[in-house]
């Protein structure tokens, strides 16, 4: 679950660059015939220089009786046309047994140490890069990084690494098609394109979203401001059946 709630976290990254915006993005997330969880998603990117992103969500309906559970991820960072650099990545959780943080504090876009604080009990971890992802940031940060791909080249074919403070996974986008969709909020041309997350040191990881089980976003415009973003995700299949994210409220300020 927390990596699928990172995963949506990511997707909704829909920003324009090119000067100070701000994107909130309010969604319903649906597992099968079952309520999911509501978000509320803020995201900022200022004059191509600061990005700050955070959301937070909550699980509803019959996911939230069996599994009440709250989370705020929250990442910032500078960027620039050329290159991003994360200064520090944040969340908290809490479910119904336990209540945890994380943080991983970075130098220069490298990450430097692993903050974690489980029911009161604080751990430190020096953090090692392994010299072949030694550019590997925080999944938050490396969807502003195709989110600023997107706004330059309007293309979402991307790869990267991201990393958690433990493992390292792939980040794998690859545009499929146009075409008209209606979501019952928003109606108009989306770009169809597919993603797919890999753990580089195990590839059978992962519960709702694994290598084997592709994620498909739409993205659209919003009208006045042109600014992208997600209206639509899909997993076809999970083991409570097909996952459907949908956009319902959008909010953007220049």
């Amino acid at each position: 679950m927390k990596r699928l709630i990172i995963f949506l976290t990511g997707y909704f990254m829909m920003v324009n660059s090119a000067a100070a915006l701000q994107v909130t993005q309010y969604m319903k997330t649906k597992i099968g015939l079952f309520d999911a969880c509501d978000q509320s998603l803020a995201y900022s990117f200022y004059n191509d220089k600061d990005y700050d992103v955070k959301t937070t969500l909550t699980t509803t309906g019959t996911f939230g009786a069996l599994y009440p559970f709250t989370a705020t991820y929250h990442a910032v960072g500078t960027y620039n046309k050329s290159d991003f650099k994360p200064q520090d990545y944040f969340y908290e959780t809490q479910s119904r047994f336990s209540h945890r943080t994380k943080e991983i504090t970075y130098k220069n876009g490298v990450p430097q140490e692993r903050i974690s604080v489980k029911d009161g009990k604080k751990a430190v971890m020096l953090i090692t890069i392994n010299p072949k992802y030694n550019r590997s940031i925080d999944l938050l940060s490396v969807f502003g990084v195709l989110i600023e791909q997107i706004v330059r080249t309007g293309e979402c074919d991307f790869q990267s690494y991201s990393f958690n403070g433990k493992k390292y996974s792939l980040s794998t986008v690859k545009k499929i098609k146009s075409e008209k969709i209606n979501t019952g909020f928003f109606e108009g041309k989306a770009d169809k394109c597919q993603y797919s997350l890999e753990v580089v040191d195990n590839p059978d990881a992962g519960f709702l979203i694994n290598k084997d089980s592709p994620v498909y976003m739409w993205i659209m415009r919003d009208k006045n401001t042109k600014a992208p973003f997600v209206a639509k995700i899909e997993v076809p299949s999970t083991p409570f059946g097909k996952l459907q994210a949908t956009t319902t409220k959008l909010e953007v300020k220049k």
